[in-house]
């Protein structure tokens, strides 16, 4: 027992450092990333569009991939492996990996039709050239889902197993296509050149997931509906309703900030990309590696296990990240000077994106939390508690953010996702201590 408590507990580490160095090296392409595109377009219009555009797509494959297979995929997974041969495996991962592709594909093509009458109810505040480019941007980018839709389902693959490099380092090259692609193409295509970028960016993430998990499951182009897929079918329902509901929050408040004024959408983005940088760093890092442990745990019926290495977590999270945001909160305004000031990126936008990261820093801690503890609930197979929880804290956050917007602009966008996080957070915790070990 203490020697696999040791064995459980260096994996532990050592997945978390793998992804935490990858991380970091993302979001510093990410930075990268960024700075380029407030040197280029600064807090424009333009860039408004862009990061508008983004949304859409980001929210299709939540929907209807990434939800799914973060609730669902690794537990079941873990369940087959332990009563099954690899014939069956390789059926549940070839009929997920196919499943996801139709999925956004026939979505993704919806949409793109639809773009237009989708446009003004996301971007009302935008001028007609600005919205016309907006529509271009979400065509051009609607492409990448269908990569994403096979790059996630490798990644859980890949993670499942604890093999976190090519897991983790898929989001560095993707930050590094949106780079390049940006960089080459801008002379001729302007503002379209992100939205390409994105697409070369999405190609390059798929790549190294690829590499990594090409012997672990022999492909086959079939989906197969067996016990299996009918419980993920299941399991995933609710989780498509609550997984996206970041990414339906900044919907809401890049709706909101398209009618502020020029550059609000763009503030609001990089100040939410600093603040989520630690959250992923530290936060996501350590729900990721927790995950397949928990999970192990509770198909043990080892309720013991489950929640030291539960509440071992939420003490390292909170002794990292406090300090993380007192120090991200003392720091901003010079922060956001250096990294991104400069070129088209003036002093009134340097001080308003540290307006906004400064209160966005408040949910630094909570945010991480609410990721450890969505993923408790997985682990013991019950998805609905988290998608409720998280679909209240989203019209909370809206509903506050909207109000308080009306007098403190991006600032108070940035309130009212720190109101829902802490809400959010506080529910989970107290109906994981009540939630019943090894629910289905």
């Amino acid at each position: 027992m203490r020697f696999h408590y040791i064995t459980s507990r260096q994996k532990f580490f050592k997945g978390s450092a793998i992804l935490a160095v990858t991380t970091v090296a993302s979001y510093a392409l990410g930075l990268l990333r960024d700075r380029q595109f407030a040197h280029l377009f600064g807090a424009s219009h333009q860039l408004d569009a862009y990061q508008a555009a983004f949304i859409i797509p980001d929210l299709l494959l939540n929907i209807f991939v990434a939800g799914g297979l973060a609730a669902a995929f690794i537990p079941l997974l873990a369940e087959i492996r332990t009563h099954n041969n690899d014939r069956e495996v390789s059926d549940y991962i070839n009929s997920i990996l196919n499943g996801s592709i139709l999925v956004v594909c026939a979505v993704g093509l919806v949409t793109f039709f639809l773009a237009p009458w989708i446009a003004p109810l996301i971007v009302r505040g935008f001028p007609p050239d600005v919205m016309h480019q907006y529509i271009v941007l979400l065509r051009i980018m609607l492409i990448s889902p269908i990569i994403f839709a096979v790059s996630n389902a490798l990644g859980n693959l890949l993670a499942s197993q604890e093999r976190f490099f090519w897991y983790g380092i898929s989001a560095i090259v993707y930050n590094l296509g949106i780079i390049l692609g940006t960089w080459l193409l801008f002379p001729s295509l302007g503002i379209y050149a992100a939205g390409v970028g994105v697409l070369m960016g999405s190609l390059l993430h798929l790549i190294p997931r690829v590499f990594g998990a090409w012997r672990m499951f022999s492909y086959r182009p079939r989906i197969m509906v067996d016990q299996y897929i009918r419980k993920f079918i299941r399991l995933m329902l609710p989780k498509m309703i609550g997984h996206p509901v970041e990414q339906i929050t900044f919907l809401g408040f890049t709706a909101i900030a398209s009618s502020i004024g020029g550059g609000a959408i763009t503030v609001l983005n990089f100040a939410r990309n600093f603040q989520s940088a630690p959250v992923a760093v530290v936060g996501i890092t350590l729900s990721m590696t927790l995950f397949p442990i928990i999970s192990r745990s509770a198909a043990a019926n080892n309720r013991v296990e489950f929640m030291k290495e539960l509440l071992f977590t939420v003490k390292l999270t909170l002794l990292i990240l406090i300090p993380s945001a007192i120090l991200m909160y003392v720091i901003r305004e010079p922060l956001i000077r250096i990294l991104l000031g400069g070129g088209a990126f003036d002093e009134t936008a340097v001080k308003a994106t540290a307006a906004a990261l400064g209160i966005f820093t408040l949910a630094i801690p909570t945010e991480s939390l609410s990721h450890l503890f969505a993923r408790a609930f997985y682990a013991l197979k019950n998805s609905i508690i988290p998608v409720f929880v998280s679909i209240g804290g989203l019209f909370l956050s809206i509903a506050v953010g909207y109000v308080l917007s009306r007098s403190m602009g991006v600032r108070g966008l940035a309130l009212g996702f720190f109101i829902g996080s802490v809400v959010k957070v506080a529910l989970l915790a107290i109906l994981l201590r009540r939630a019943p070990f090894g629910s289905a």
